[in-house]
């Protein structure tokens, strides 16, 4: 896992829009909840997500599993909030999702 300043998802997001690189984005969230809704709004998380971490890995690992190529996952943790943190069960979920698929660079952009 990356972690990395704004700047640098930037300069992500700025090659994905030119097609060098397949990047996902999700902002984060001001709690657990609402962090469950901005990775369902990001990445097309199914009707029946559970909104727990285990069920946030399984979908996690689907999205995994529909690329045939290398792609980075950026979270931006208190991205637009009121209250910006780091949540350390979604954290581990991504840490534990980036050990898992050698195709996968999970960036966490620190402010």
């Amino acid at each position: 896992m990356i972690h990395i300043e704004a700047a640098g998802v930037d300069a992500l997001l700025a090659r994905a829009a030119t097609g060098t690189d397949h990047v996902h984005l999700v902002d984060g969230g001001a709690g657990r909840e609402e962090t469950y809704d901005r990775f369902v709004a990001a990445l097309a998380f199914p009707e029946h997500f559970g909104r727990n971490l285990d069920a946030l890995m399984d979908c996690l690992r689907d999205v995994a599993d529909r690329h045939d190529a290398p792609w980075t996952l950026v979270w931006r943790p208190g991205h637009h909030d009121a209250h910006p943190g780091t949540d350390a069960g979604v954290l581990g979920v991504l840490a534990d999702l980036d050990e898992e698929y050698p195709d996968l660079s999970v960036v966490i952009a620190d402010r």
